[in-house]
């Protein structure tokens, strides 16, 4: 971060065809404890070693020299202030879902959550020279930027990234909140791709342009489900069809089912679940399994057929879908509900009125 070399050769650019040895001489002052030490230089100049640690609020160095022959007088002949820099940056990314991918530690980390749910950023700068007129010193360069996935595969493989915020950061300690994703998608709740923050500090001193920290968070959809074979509001008066439940972005950790129970629809009314709708994705839902998760979200269809068996007797069901995640505490969110009407007794008597008509001629 210094260029001491350049420093010593400005500083004695004057003297050295003049100044005898030990006649020349650098005071270094270190600003933040006010510790001093005198360096002692050839008549001929040359890059030395600082013996005081350079310090944020600057250490000063002053040259000074002795006059030639008669003139014993001592000479200011130039002054620097260094100041050490060494800019650090820490970024992180709060979610309701607790996964992590990578080392948070390391600044360069995975999190997640959910296109309609809130997150928040908790970001920290330090280590810039406030007043400096270097970039490298006075800033760091932090960008904000976003890439869409394949909603079919869940893949950002050859997607580019695009652009979405940008600018200069100075000492700051910041925390936003709440915010949401700004992927383009369509709707806010179809996001599905990452946003990535990534911190950079300026080239200075021969070193390049260097990554700070670069954290990302995926944003997956919101699921939804559409239930084919069965119409709310319509009347049943024989066994109910084959029924299909068509599953789409069921989130990575997360338990999906159907249930029903008698009745109109009641939001939070626990009913018994359909048999084979049930779906557990994640470590969290399958503690026991050896297998490797899944870490994108699910697209499938189940079929049911034997939904009459849960309709014994006539009268108004209702058909929910439920979905439950690390967001709302795991509590069950409705993600589909459909009420219908079971009346056997008119498919009964009909049957009974047709078997009556055609014995009539024979009374």
């Amino acid at each position: 971060m210094m260029k001491l070399a350049c420093l010593t050769g400005l500083l004695l650019a004057g003297l050295a065809m003049t100044a005898p040895a030990q006649q020349a001489w650098v005071r270094e002052t270190n600003l933040a404890n006010g510790m001093i030490y005198d360096i002692p230089l050839s008549a001929t100049g040359g890059s030395f070693i600082p013996p005081l640690p350079i310090s944020e609020d600057g250490n000063i160095f002053e040259l000074f020299a002795r006059g030639t022959a008669w003139d014993t007088n001592v000479y200011l002949l130039d002054t620097k202030l260094i100041r050490a820099y060494t800019p650090t940056a820490s970024f992180e990314i709060v979610s309701e879902d607790t996964y992590v991918r990578g080392d948070p530690t390391s600044a360069n980390y995975v999190k997640r959550t959910r296109a309609d749910r809130p997150y928040r950023l908790k970001m920290k700068t330090s280590g810039l020279v406030w007043g400096s007129n270097n970039p490298a010193e006075n800033s760091v360069y932090f960008s904000f930027q976003g890439r869409n996935y394949d909603p079919q595969s869940y893949s950002g493989l050859g997607k580019e990234l695009y652009m979405l915020h940008e600018g200069n950061l100075g000492n700051v300690n910041l925390t936003l909140y709440p915010l949401y994703h700004e992927l383009t998608s369509t709707m806010r709740s179809t996001g599905c791709g990452e946003q990535v923050f990534t911190f950079v500090r300026y080239a200075a001193d021969g070193v390049p342009d260097t990554v700070l920290a670069q954290p990302k968070l995926q944003v997956w959809p919101v699921p939804s489900v559409t239930i084919e074979n069965i119409t709310a509001g319509k009347v049943y008066i024989d066994r109910l069809p084959a029924v299909i439940f068509n599953f789409k972005d069921l989130y990575p950790d997360s338990r999906t089912y159907a249930q029903i129970y008698s009745g109109n629809a009641v939001l939070g009314k626990k009913g018994t679940m359909v048999g084979g709708t049930e779906r557990r994705v994640g470590k969290y839902y399958n503690p026991d399994t050896t297998l490797e998760s899944a870490d994108v979200p699910q697209t499938l269809s189940i079929t049911v057929n034997a939904l009459s068996n849960y309709t014994a007797t006539d009268g108004v069901y209702t058909l929910e879908v439920l979905t439950e995640s690390p967001f709302f505490n795991r509590a069950p969110e409705r993600l589909k509900v459909i009420t219908f009407e079971v009346d056997r007794i008119i498919s009964s008597r009909g049957k009974l009125s047709t078997a009556e008509e055609g014995a009539a001629p024979g009374l």
